[in-house]
């Protein structure tokens, strides 16, 4: 056995043996250098796809969208389906109405206008499609006839006005009314209502109602059908949008497409804003590199007799071309596979424009820093040579970050996080692909004069040289040490607390664009209508036989186990067909059946007698006007025997306004029906979409960073190799997490989907801090003398090859997000809050925490390699060519950190 596991472990190391990334990057860089047509040929066929980019498929999917799909609501709601015969969910339109100036929506001007509205919208909005106008008659199902109440209600209130209608039969007592001796709830349709009794009024106890809800539900039998209804509902809003405030009744609507069309109007207005913040990085892009080139000697004379100011200067043209195509291909992508754009995916361009120019900084900088002497080839093999395996491993991590993201069963998370990990990939390949052959293009030729420093140059340049190594030192002062780990001590604090503090929460409210007309009814839904009537719909999925006592008495049992959980409104608001149908019975059995409206009785009824109930007066049960909105709450097969194969039936609730509530009774509901699995029962809630994500999203989230964590671990010990760098890595990445997820609860954000796609961004962008200063300073080169570096050593090795590529990197990608600070609507402001903390917090772990660290350690503990046989002392002390292998030599810097004064600068080549 022993045996064996030493032959794996040495098949290990050989493995790992040949991971000679440097090795491959030098002659992948060496072909793009002698090669650079091909490459800029591959990049246009890349670039192709850009043709299917437009016109966009902008679309938001609110309701179900953020849910999982393993989640009991998203099971629920296709037992809903299932249950309907349907091919998606029932799409529900609500339509709110309420008095312009305040008054009641019973005064009779009011509720005539609330009534032409109902008849207006029911009959006369309609949308073309296939040849073909639609109306709400066409795709109602057995739910036209809900809003009837309304009729009834209007129609017995005339009367009792005209003074021709009896209150013995009939009264309109809220929430409870009588209509010709049949029950009608009022509570689902009037809302507000203050209740009193005076002389004048004695037919009815509403003395004010603020607000009439008008309900439109639509059965989805096909997806072109989807497709009518939604086209129906936009309709329906665009109509309410052109009624002005001379009208007597305002009116307001509110559904999933509507809230899906405002989200995309907003994201839309977002193109201004990623226009500026464009402009903005790339002005900051432009100075930073013109700033770089003037410090190399890039701009002097002797270049332009070869042409190499003018190509030096379209520099940060290119540095800018790469990510915005890396952009514009992703959504050529996602037309060519005819996937939607949400609104998280708009976000996706802020923040690919800040990180993707990542990496092209990384290699203008040591492009800059290599010798003019070499061959284009050469030049940029040996620059990709040095940052090849770094971004590499950055841009890895990102993709596998958000590859991680995009396996959530979240729709929308899925979709943006998918987008973002195509969009990372395709800017790293642009960046050595197409910013690799401009780069051998614009090589000065090979032969070229090194560029001679003016004074100028010179004191700037010694200048950043004495900084760097006062840096550097200042790592190494104990104080300065000590006070640095007790304030990294009170920040892990901090976002400690803070990430035991957060909650999830997921509201409509919340992520509702700051100016869209939809807060206003989604505003009554939470603060008046729900608070006031929270229905549960449950559904029996098994055939029900009235005459069976046994079955009525477990049903009804079951039924009083949800009017008694707190809040219920009581058996008076729950819509039961069985109490309604047995009341029926008897009305029938006692000779009333003429006195309703009209004969719908049974021909059987003759022969009935109150409370000996059983299935025969069901078909004139659900033939009444009043009681026929029951039809769409039953499956019946009148062939067989029961006729009612399954049913539904709702009850309803109030003062559960807080989520906290909501949460709670659903699980309550749930418990309810597994105690009967006789009855197989189910339940559907319309928040219970909103309700699982919450309860999911710690979850998933805990899933999403642990996977994300493990996957970093991985990535940075494949390319790294060492396993303490490795390990003070995958400690500062964890630290990096902590303190962002903790400091944007504190900052006021809950956890809910768009801050989990933070999460996954603050992890995959803080492997940028940590790995690049943790691969230059482990893989610093030995000295000349052929001793090991000192810590000091790697310290101006480290951060000299990447303080200024971070900083260039880190002020682009704040400068690109900050301009949606403007909008002031959440889900941009999340993604501008998470990025700031990322990269404040991801700055001081790269550029002080981690090198602070590793100088602590020695060589040997450094160097130790858990793969590799071969020990640190037995590495040979190669120098290769590369400026950045020769910084040290260029420093002259001994081992108590002296500098020679015939040293040379370390930010210029030498003279």
């Amino acid at each position: 056995a022993e045996t064996k596991l030493g032959e794996f472990a040495d098949f290990i190391r050989w493995s790992f043996s040949k991971l000679e990334m440097r090795k491959f990057f030098r002659w992948f860089g060496q072909f793009i250098g002698n090669f650079p047509i091909p490459s800029l040929i591959a990049f246009g066929i890349m670039l192709s796809l850009i043709a299917f980019a437009f016109p966009m498929n902008l679309r938001d999917r609110v309701r179900d969208g953020y849910t999982p799909t393993n989640s009991k609501a998203y099971r629920e709601s296709q037992q809903l389906r299932e249950f309907s015969g349907l091919k998606g969910d029932p799409m529900m339109t609500s339509v709110m109405l309420r008095a312009h100036d305040k008054s009641s929506m019973i005064d009779q001007d009011n509720l005539n206008e609330a009534l032409w509205l109902l008849k207006h919208v029911k009959e006369n909005i309609s949308v073309s499609a296939h040849g073909k106008h639609y109306s709400f008659s066409d795709f109602c199902g057995h739910h036209c006839r809900q809003n009837d109440v309304l009729d009834y209600f209007a129609f017995e209130l005339a009367n009792f006005r005209a003074g021709s209608s009896s209150q013995l039969k009939s009264n309109l007592t809220y929430p409870l009314a009588t209509i010709r001796g049949q029950k009608v709830q009022l509570e689902r349709n009037f809302y507000g209502v203050n209740t009193s009794f005076n002389a004048e009024r004695t037919y009815t106890n509403i003395g004010h109602c603020e607000v009439i809800l008008l309900t439109f539900t639509a059965d989805i039998q096909s997806p072109a059908m989807e497709e009518i209804v939604a086209s129906w509902e936009l309709a329906v809003y665009e109509y309410a949008s052109k009624r002005g405030k001379e009208e007597r009744v305002e009116m307001l609507v509110l559904g999933a497409e509507i809230i899906d069309l405002e989200m995309n109007k907003d994201s839309q207005r977002m193109t201004p804003y990623f226009a500026f913040g464009f402009v903005s990085a790339a002005l900051f892009i432009f100075i930073s590199a013109w700033f770089s080139l003037f410090l190399y000697g890039r701009l002097l004379p002797e270049y332009r007799g070869c042409g190499m100011v003018t190509a030096n200067m379209l520099l940060p043209v290119f540095v800018c071309v790469v990510p915005a195509m890396a952009i514009l291909t992703t959504f050529g992508i996602y037309g060519l596979l005819g996937l939607r754009i949400n609104s998280l995916m708009l976000i996706m361009p802020f923040l690919i424009m800040g990180i993707g120019v990542n990496d092209s900084f990384l290699v203008v900088h040591h492009w800059l820093r290599e010798r003019t002497t070499f061959t284009r080839s050469e030049l940029l093999g040996l620059v990709f040579e040095d940052v090849g395996p770094s971004i590499t491993m950055t841009t890895l991590t990102n993709v596998i970050s958000f590859a991680i993201g995009a396996c959530a069963p979240t729709a929308e998370i899925a979709l943006f996080c998918a987008g973002s990990a195509i969009a990372m990939g395709l800017a790293y390949i642009y960046t050595l692909l197409f910013f690799g052959a401009l780069l051998a293009f614009y090589s000065a030729p090979k032969g070229s004069p090194e560029p001679k420093k003016s004074r100028k140059q010179r004191v700037v340049g010694g200048f950043f040289d004495r900084l760097l190594l006062w840096y550097s030192r200042l790592l190494q002062n104990n104080i300065f040490r000590s006070v640095f780990l007790f304030l990294w001590i009170l920040f892990i604090i901090g976002g400690v607390m803070g990430c035991s503090t957060i909650t999830s929460k997921l509201e409509t409210e919340k992520i509702l664009p700051h100016e869209t007309p939809i807060r206003a009814p989604n505003r009554i839904l939470e603060e008046l209508v729900w608070p006031e009537y929270y229905p549960v719909i449950i559904l029996m999925h098994r055939p029900f036989d009235v005459s069976d006592p046994s079955l009525n008495a477990e049903f009804m049992h079951m039924v009083d186990e949800f009017e008694s959980l707190e809040g219920s409104r009581g058996p008076n608001s729950t819509i039961l067909w069985l109490r309604a149908y047995k009341e029926y019975f008897d009305f029938v059995a006692a000779g009333n059946e003429e006195d309703v409206f009209s004969d719908f009785g049974d021909e059987k009824s003759a022969h009935i007698q109150k409370e000996q109930y059983d299935n025969s007066q069901i078909e004139g049960f659900l033939d009444s006007p009043i009681t026929s909105y029951f039809r769409g709450m039953l499956i019946l097969d009148t062939n067989a025997s029961p006729p009612v194969r399954k049913f539904s039936f709702v009850v309803a609730y109030r003062n559960h306004t807080s989520w906290d509530d909501r949460i709670r009774i659903q699980e309550e509901w749930r418990a309810i029906c597994e105690r009967h699995p006789n009855l197989n029962a189910t339940i559907w809630n319309v928040n219970g979409m909103f309700v699982d994500q919450m309860q999911s999203l710690k979850t998933l989230a805990i899933e999403s960073i642990v996977a994300t964590l493990a996957a970093m671990v991985v990535v940075t010990f494949i390319f790294i190799q060492k396993p303490v760098p490795v390990a003070v890595a995958v400690f500062s990445i964890g630290s990096i997490a902590i303190g962002t997820i903790g400091y944007i609860a504190i900052w006021n954000l809950d956890l809910d989907p768009v801050t989990i796609c933070a999460f996954l961004i603050s992890i995959g962008m803080s492997v940028d801090f940590t790995a690049h200063i943790s691969m230059y300073f482990v893989n610093c080169p030995h000295r000349p003398s052929g001793l090991p570096p000192s810590s000091l050593d790697r310290l101006i090795h480290s951060i000299g090859s990447i303080f200024w590529p971070a900083i260039q990197g880190n002020a682009s990608t704040l400068i690109c997000v900050l301009p949606l600070v403007a909008l002031n609507n959440y889900i941009p402001l999340v993604f501008v809050k998470t990025l700031t903390l990322v990269v404040t917090i991801g700055s001081v772990h790269g550029l002080l925490l981690i090198p602070m660290f590793l100088s602590l350690l020695p060589t040997s503990v450094l160097e130790w390699d858990l793969l590799s046989p071969r020990k640190a002392d037995d590495t040979v002390a190669t120098i290769d060519r590369s400026t950045v292998s020769r910084e040290l030599q260029l420093l002259r810097i001994d081992a108590v950190g002296t500098k020679s004064a015939e040293a040379p600068l370390l930010v210029t080549p030498a003279d």
